[in-house]
Formats: C-alpha cells, structure tokens, sequence
C-alpha cells in the first residue's frame, strides 16, 4: 500500500484576466470550490490510477472537511489515517489562476499543522510518500520525520515531494533521517535550490520541468522524457498528480521509464482543466492519452486498469 502524509484542504480557485498589484481591485471570471491540499491531490490521483492509497491527515471538526474530504472518498481512498480537530479549523486555500494557466497560493493550514504521528501505524510493507508541506512547521513536521524515521526502520521505500518554502531547510530534514530516501522530487526551481543535498537524500531524483516533462537522475546519470503537449489551463494538482502517479508506479514494480510515462501523461490531463483533485485524470483517460501518442501502455498501468485497488 502507498500511505500519504500531506495536507487536506478545501480550494478556492479564482480564474483571473491578470494578476493585480498591491492594493488593487482584480475581478475573477470564474469561481471554483473544490478539495485540494497536496495529500488529497496526490490520494486522489493514486486512487484513480486503480492504486491502493491510504491518506494520513487532519481536519477540523466542520463543514469544510466533508467538502474536503468528497473527492477522496468518491475515489476509492482509504480514509482510516484521518484525525478530527475540534477546535483547528480545515486548511484552506485560495489559488488566483491567470490566463497562461499558472497559480499562486494564499493558504491558511488549519488543522493540517496539529496532524500526529498515529500509536496504531502499520508495521505491514509499504512505501511512505510524504508531500512537502507537511514538513513545514511543528507538530505536523516533528511528526512526518518520526512517520519517515519508523518507516524506514521497518524496511519501506520512502519519498518527498518538495515545494518552494521546505528548500530552506531541506537540509535539516535529511540530516535527521535515519537512512536516505528512495525518491526525491521536486520542480525545477526546488530540486537546484536543494541540489547539494541530492546526493544524499535519495538515490532517484526527479524534477518536474511541466511543459518541457521530467528529469531523472540516477547515480550521476541524468534521463529527460519529454512531457505530452497540451493546452494548459490551470496547473494548480499537476506536480501532486505527477509525484504521486509515478512513485506508484514504483510500488507497482515498475521501471522508472514507464513509472515516469505514465505520470508525464497524467500531469498533462490534470494541467488541461481547471480544478484540483476533481480533475485529476482516471487510469482510462491515461491509457486513452498514451494511445493517441503511439505509446505503448506499460504493464503496471494495464493491471491497474484491470485490477483496480488491490
């Protein structure tokens, strides 16, 4: 099973003709509430791949976690590691979307920030994928290196999927790991401000450039595979979509050429609509893309089509 650490949100996105300057007066041409959070995005799209993912999180106790909360459950994900807060309200954010489709975030955590380490985690093999913002502030990142660290001693693969704010410190994180990860991730902009602590945060590298696809170094070695070209419109669940379809390609058994193919395609559906974790793409709308560019569906993706969630 893939287990989750990330952050559970409700989305406010608010497509604009033009980003505002400070103090000024910008008018939305659309409105979308949605669910979001990168541990919703990323339980999702491993959900809708067919994949078997459990979601470690916390809400509050409030309306805004059942509208949270929709999406996952409609997909197939298994919700056991959720926490409940009664007095943190449920993170929220509000993403301005401009027209070349790029976001900016205005986030408030909530209970996201208060999530604990569970006394009744599993011992069972697994992969541990952790989404970088659960790694920004106390008790949810004290909590998310204990999950690594426990993880890591009882012999399960382990991933982060960065973003800009964890750069600061990456470094800090690793040092107190245990072991290095399997999978680092990140986009282009992340993975060069943490590159001297490529070497030993995890053997797989891979940077997600969007457009231009991904980059995957192994052992000193650097691989690109190009993206699928799309009309992208919003690019607010593309990264999320994209680390967590392809570490499940890993614990598929998957190489990494087809783990890697399958979430180019995946991210590339997400970033053609506008949304969070409601657009993220089946594992039928993957196979439909990959056909119409000639690519061959790898095995792992045709048995999660056949087999879903086991």
């Amino acid at each position: 099973m893939l287990h989750i650490i990330g952050d559970i949100n409700v989305d406010l996105l608010m497509a604009l003709a033009e980003w505002p300057h400070e103090g000024g007066d910008a008018l939305a041409h659309t409105v979308t509430w949605s669910s979001g959070g990168t541990g919703i995005n990323s339980a999702v799209a491993v959900a809708r791949m067919g994949g078997h993912g459990r979601l470690w999180g916390r809400v509050g106790n409030d309306p805004a976690a059942t509208q949270a909360l929709t999406i996952a459950q409609a997909a197939g994900v298994d919700l056991q590691g959720i926490q409940s807060d009664d007095h943190i309200p449920t993170g929220l954010c509000v993403i301005p979307v401009t027209t070349g489709g790029e976001r900016t975030f205005l986030s408030y955590r909530g209970a996201n920030q208060a999530w604990q380490f569970p006394s009744d985690w599993p011992t069972t093999p697994g992969w541990l994928h952790v989404c970088g913002h659960a790694l920004l502030s106390d008790p949810q990142k004290a909590n998310a290196i204990q999950a690594l660290n426990y993880a890591q001693q009882h012999g399960w693969q382990t991933s982060i999927d960065l973003c800009e704010p964890l750069t600061h410190y990456f470094a800090q994180i690793i040092n107190q790991l245990a072991q290095p990860l399997s999978v680092l991730l990140g986009n282009q902009a992340e993975m060069q401000a943490v590159a001297p602590s490529h070497s030993r945060a995890a053997p797989i590298c891979i940077t997600k450039q969007g457009a231009n696809g991904a980059l995957v170094a192994v052992a000193g070695h650097t691989t690109h595979y190009p993206a699928f070209v799309v009309d992208a419109i919003d690019t607010t669940a593309c990264g999320d979509t994209f680390a967590s379809v392809c570490v499940l390609g890993l614990t598929q058994g998957a190489p990494l050429a087809d783990a890697v193919l399958v979430a180019n395609a995946a991210g590339a559906i997400t970033a053609s609509r506008r949304g969070a974790a409601d657009i993220v793409p089946t594992n039928h709308e993957v196979c439909a893309l990959l056909q119409q560019h000639q690519q061959p569906i790898p095995p792992w993706l045709a048995t999660m089509v056949q087999y879903p969630h086991q």
